[in-house]
């Protein structure tokens, strides 16, 4: 187990926003978070799941809602209700904690994401215990259904919702599994997100291999470093960025077209982007749910989910976030390949493209390349 310092949280959140595929929260709420709670005094630990005894548990917590902005009329609509003090991820990891009576020691990121792994690690902080160095995806994924634990053939409930309102809800059995996303999704729409705690998992389940993201969170701050040290030594960031996350570059061009909608709780739309340089008269095109999910270059299918599609900024190599478009705006299109627990037949009918509707197979990025 180690202490976490400013330098080491801020490279996390970083590397977050470019494995993060154009979701998974917001990069400045996410840095605000933990700035305040070094304000605050608080600790921030990262234990291995190597560290954890067998009869020990951790959960993973995140937040459920659209990235769309909130409109006026929704503003206005929940502005009279009461808050409680603790952020929402914290107050329902809290409540599963009570619900199973069990020894939790560390929290999980349910995402590789600038907004929903700062949101696991400051609820670790605020509660006292560790963020575990994993994740149960991977990468940043718009659905509950894209966890590992599920992948690996586990359940991961109960789950417990949590609202900044005061709600609080528990799931201690579904019918199925999309019937969580379907709830929890359901009651974000009526609180502007929902704070969520599930997948249990005592200590003998989380050392096994493909059962989690393992070593997700010390990946991230990997590409954080080198994209700031990158920056420092006026190095290329994004090409530190591509050796550090094993990376390609996919596409280099400006926006000319982009589209999104709020569409049952997730930002929807797509963006196109005109090819420049050696891309000259090339059109690259990419649609999200939330996060970036699947490509196409000149009409065909190019890099797809599982694995990450994220868009940066040319001039400074800094990710771009959905739906954070300028028309006119020259971006680089990267990509890195999935996690292995996605590359197996349930990994792919839980995060596969056909899984969102298209109708192509998955083709890993290194052959795409």
């Amino acid at each position: 187990m180690r202490t976490l310092t400013k330098q080491n949280l801020e490279d996390i959140v970083v590397g977050c926003s470019f494995l993060g595929t154009g979701g998974g929260g917001s990069f400045s709420r996410g840095m605000k978070r933990i700035y305040d709670d070094l304000d605050a005094g608080l600790v921030f630990k990262l234990m291995s799941p190597q560290e954890m005894k067998d009869d020990e548990y951790a959960a993973a917590t995140y937040g459920v809602g659209s990235t769309a902005p909130p409109t006026e009329e929704a503003r206005q609509r929940y502005a009279k209700l009461p808050r409680i003090k603790e952020k929402s991820t914290a107050a329902a990891f809290r409540l599963l904690q009570k619900h199973m009576n069990k020894t939790f020691v560390a929290t999980i990121a349910g995402e590789i994401g600038p907004g929903n792994t700062t949101a696991a690690m400051s609820a670790a902080a605020h509660i006292g215990i560790a963020q575990l160095d994993a994740d149960t995806v991977g990468r940043a994924a718009p659905e509950i259904d894209q966890n590992a634990a599920l992948a690996a053939g586990l359940q991961i409930t109960p789950a417990a919702g949590a609202t900044e309102y005061g709600d609080e809800l528990i799931l201690a059995k579904i019918a199925a599994t999309s019937r969580e996303e379907d709830f929890f999704r359901a009651a974000a729409m009526v609180s502007m997100g929902i704070g969520v705690a599930d997948t249990p998992i005592a200590g003998r389940d989380a050392k096994r291999a493909g059962v989690l993201v393992q070593g997700s969170i010390s990946h991230a701050e990997e590409v954080g470093k080198a994209f700031r040290m990158a920056v420092e030594t006026h190095r290329d960031p994004i090409q530190a960025v591509l050796d550090a996350g094993h990376g390609y570059r996919l596409f280099e061009g400006k926006i000319t077209d982009f589209k999104w909608k709020d569409q049952g709780g997730y930002l929807v739309g797509d963006v196109e982007i005109s090819g420049s340089g050696k891309f000259q008269g090339s059109i690259f095109k990419i649609a999200y749910k939330n996060e970036n999910l699947v490509s196409w270059r000149d009409g065909k299918f190019s890099v797809t989910c599982p694995d990450l599609i994220t868009m940066v900024i040319k001039d400074s190599g800094k990710a771009i976030a959905n739906p954070d478009f300028e028309k006119g705006q020259e971006t680089i299109v990267i990509g890195f390949p999935s996690a292995p627990n996605w590359r197996t037949p349930l990994g792919l009918e839980l995060f596969g493209p056909r899984r969102f509707g298209f109708d192509t197979p998955f083709v890993p990025i290194e052959q795409m390349q």
